[in-house]
């Protein structure tokens, strides 16, 4: 077996981001930009006002104090979306609202909570110079100027940069569909209620919402039972999609039939068994750019694998530069034994402590637990080299999920975890 570190490699050394696309701006949130985009105008397109006040000559209040006010004659008021029509000359101002522009004449603004009055002669309690309170053309962009580059993961503030360049649409990199094709005679979906030795298809909805939650799309395929045939057909049609996940059916078994159907299609395989718990019997290979995984059976070991290993082949192939799972390091708030020679990935609770993160087991850790997957902020590194952390010991967590990146935010930010 090859260890955690290389079966990663092999699987990313494997993998390349897909073909472009183009998609409405409103629908690119988290989405790969495949383009350099540059600015076709100066933005903003006029100097405007960066607060409500009033436009003014700066030397006609050179002098202006609380004590010594200085009164100008108002002679038009200019709101957003409207141009001035007058030219501000000496011992004059007008009144401009946030975003306006600037009159001609003036090169300053002053608030309006810096004046006395509000009819046709207002006085002014401070003096001010060139440029005060004046957004300048350009100030953001300017003509031709690079407003994001192709490779950027768009936010919502891209987003609105894409709008108001007027980029209603954009090449982006195409997000992976991903079959997932669950095998076994005990699976029942989940509304039936299992009888006898039945158990629900829980890995498939776990799956599919991992898949959701990297930004791809998942198609759950009908479960193929343990049957050599069956198998072979329902994985030539999850071959049809960017990414195959199938799970069960990858171990020595009588009834383990998934090898054997993927070496029938042309599955190249790369590796079949990882020193790692869970998940030591996982398969991977390749059909031409088409990722196949053969996960473990098991729920926790189907998950586990998925984030350790799909996920970041999904984020890849989606255009992503940063694949892997989040982490921080913590301290183990009890003694953790792990197995020998093997990477062992601990289900934890992460808390904050006196001197940083803390990690306590979730509880049993047998890889058909899956509720202590559930309940985990994170899976523990335990290293290969040894088979006991004592408490106290520091570690690295890869963190799961939405909550995991919370506490990532949280460590980043203000080093603590707030209540809810």
């Amino acid at each position: 077996m090859i260890s955690a570190d290389e079966a990663l490699q092999i699987v990313l050394e494997n993998v390349a981001a897909l073909g472009v696309e183009r998609i409405p701006m409103v629908a690119a949130l988290g989405r790969v930009l495949a383009q350099d985009i540059s600015s076709p105008r100066d933005i903003p397109g006029f100097d405007n006002s960066a607060m409500d006040g009033y436009a003014v000559r700066a030397a006609d209040l050179a002098k202006a104090s609380e004590k010594s006010p200085v009164k100008l004659t108002v002679v038009e008021t200019v709101g957003a979306g409207k141009m001035p029509t007058r030219r501000v000359s000496a011992g004059e101002a007008v009144r401009t609202m946030t975003g306006a522009p600037i009159a001609e004449g003036a090169d300053a603004v002053v608030a309006v909570e810096r004046t006395r009055g509000s009819g046709s002669v207002v006085e002014f309690l401070v003096a001010a110079e060139k440029g005060d309170s004046i957004r300048p053309r350009g100030e953001d962009l300017r003509l031709g100027d690079l407003v994001m580059s192709a490779g950027k993961t768009l936010k919502p503030a891209d987003l609105g940069m894409l709008a108001s360049v007027n980029r209603a649409m954009v090449e982006v990199i195409r997000r992976p569909r991903v079959a997932i094709v669950c095998t076994g005679d005990e699976l029942v979906d989940v509304d039936q209620s299992p009888a006898g030795p039945q158990v629900v298809n829980s890995s498939a909805y776990a799956l599919a919402g991992a898949i959701g939650e990297a930004g791809a799309e998942a198609v759950i395929l009908k479960v193929a039972r343990d049957d050599a045939r069956e198998i072979r057909e329902r994985l030539a049609e999850a071959m049809t999609f960017d990414v195959v996940l199938s799970t069960g059916g990858v171990s020595v078994g009588q009834f383990d039939h998934v090898t054997g159907a993927l070496d029938e299609l042309g599955v190249r395989q790369l590796f079949h068994g990882v020193a790692q718990k869970p998940g030591r019997p996982l398969k991977f290979g390749v059909v031409g750019y088409r990722p196949i995984f053969g996960l473990p059976g098991n729920p926790v070991s189907t998950l586990v694998c998925f984030y350790l290993y799909a996920r970041p082949a999904i984020l890849k192939m989606s255009g992503m530069r940063r694949v892997g799972l989040p982490r921080v390091r913590a301290r183990c708030a009890v003694d953790i034994k792990i197995g020998r020679d093997v990477t062992e990935f601990v289900r934890v609770k992460l808390e904050r402590g006196a001197d940083g993160w803390l990690a306590t087991p979730t509880g049993s850790q047998g890889s058909g637990i899956l509720s202590s997957l559930s309940r985990a902020d994170g899976l523990l590194v335990g290293p290969s080299t040894e088979t006991l952390l004592k408490a106290g010991a520091q570690a690295t967590v890869l963190l799961l999920g939405p909550d995991g990146d919370a506490v990532a935010a949280d460590e980043l930010f203000e080093g603590r975890r707030h209540s809810h």
